[in-house]
């Protein structure tokens, strides 16, 4: 029979002690249980935070009700109730159908170690293959680090090495720990290639923790030197995009014409059309437009036959041909206003002076915007 442990008072240090932060509907673990490759990391991480709740005892059967006074049954009933609850909100609701009818937590412990506490030979391939193929790649030296040290945990946990006093057992964790330093060495940037060189000539060679230490301060001195961080090569890129964008949105407004997108000194109907200017016509365009246009640019002939109805690229005349008289005319119909006043003329004004140069040059095509 066990021996009873009766204890007449329960302190904070009593497994079956109970905070007021605990509450059966806690999750204690980020890390759920959804099968054979997620046990161990599951198991280890409720094992700590039981410890931590001194409730380990409740899984591991070295905390049982008959080791309790009769007038303590109700409060492990109650703590095996808490560590009960806490499982179940860890794992998937698939297996907790499986595991909500058992007695109580040391018996679904025990279910879930034997379904679940398998050394997997695809996994263990698979854990060897990434570490032997980690690099650092566009990570940090802190990612590629912190990725490496999970596949190294994982896989010890699956392969564990057996440890003993002995030569032969601290000369193994020595090699193994060689072997940690070569892994993380080789999977570095060319960048660090310096640095690498110098640890490998180091005797005795460093730790891996020690060689992270020195590689992180490198990284740090090479992300000053060039003036950047490690991690600011994306917003760089962004910058760059957004302020060409902006450029390309010019909101600039034509004095003359009162056009948004380009100021008068770089009006093309006032100094001329580049040679390669694509002329396209506008549907709806103003005639007010379409007359300033008229008066202020040379006369242009385009071939209206394409098939796709479009014009076509314009040839320049060296100058209207206009007689001395009809010039002199001409000049003095549009000095009836002054220039200032000119965009403010009316649409059937400045359609009488078209039509007046249409009579001295012929039909006039509209060019489009541009």
């Amino acid at each position: 029979m066990p021996n009873v442990v009766d204890d007449s008072e329960i302190d904070f240090n009593h497994p079956l002690f109970l905070h007021l932060s605990d509450t059966p509907g806690g999750i204690l673990v980020s890390h759920r249980l959804v099968g054979i490759g997620s046990y161990n990391l599951w198991s280890r991480s409720m094992g700590i935070v039981l410890l931590a709740k001194n409730k380990l005892g409740f899984v591991d059967s070295s905390c049982k009700k008959e080791g309790y006074a009769e007038s303590h049954h109700s409060q492990w009933e109650r703590c095996n109730a808490f560590v009960f609850s806490w499982i179940l909100n860890t794992v998937t609701s698939e297996l907790s159908v499986g595991i909500v009818f058992a007695s109580n937590a040391a018996q679904v412990w025990k279910d879930l170690k034997e379904q679940f506490d398998k050394v997997d030979g695809s996994r263990i391939v698979y854990l060897h293959r990434e570490i032997a193929t980690a690099s650092q790649g566009d990570s940090s030296i802190s990612t590629y680090f912190t990725r490496l040290r999970l596949l190294w945990d994982e896989y010890n946990s699956l392969v564990p090495v057996s440890v003993c006093d002995c030569d032969v057992s601290s000369q193994n964790s020595k090699h193994l720990a060689q072997q940690n330093l070569f892994q993380f060495l080789m999977g570095l940037n060319e960048t660090y290639m310096a640095i690498r060189s110098q640890i490998l000539l180091m005797q005795p060679l460093p730790t891996v923790n020690q060689a992270y230490s020195m590689l992180v301060q490198e990284e740090s001195q090479q992300a000053q030197s060039s003036g950047i961080s490690p991690l600011s090569d994306v917003t760089a890129l962004y910058s760059n995009t957004s302020g060409s964008s902006d450029r390309r949105r010019f909101s600039g407004i034509c004095d003359f014409f009162k056009i948004c997108g380009h100021k008068r000194d770089s009006c093309y109907r006032l100094h001329g059309f580049p040679s390669d200017f694509k002329f396209t016509k506008k549907k709806g365009s103003s005639p007010v437009l379409a007359a300033h246009t008229h008066a202020s640019t040379p006369v242009v002939e385009s071939d209206s036959r394409s098939d796709s109805g479009s014009l076509s690229t314009p040839s320049f005349h060296p100058a209207p041909i206009f007689t001395r008289d009809q010039y002199y005319q001409l000049l003095q119909l549009l000095n009836k206003v002054p220039l200032a006043e000119s965009t403010l003329i009316s649409a059937n004004s400045v359609g009488t002076v078209s039509q007046g140069i249409s009579a001295f040059s012929g039909s006039w095509k509209d060019e489009g915007d541009w």
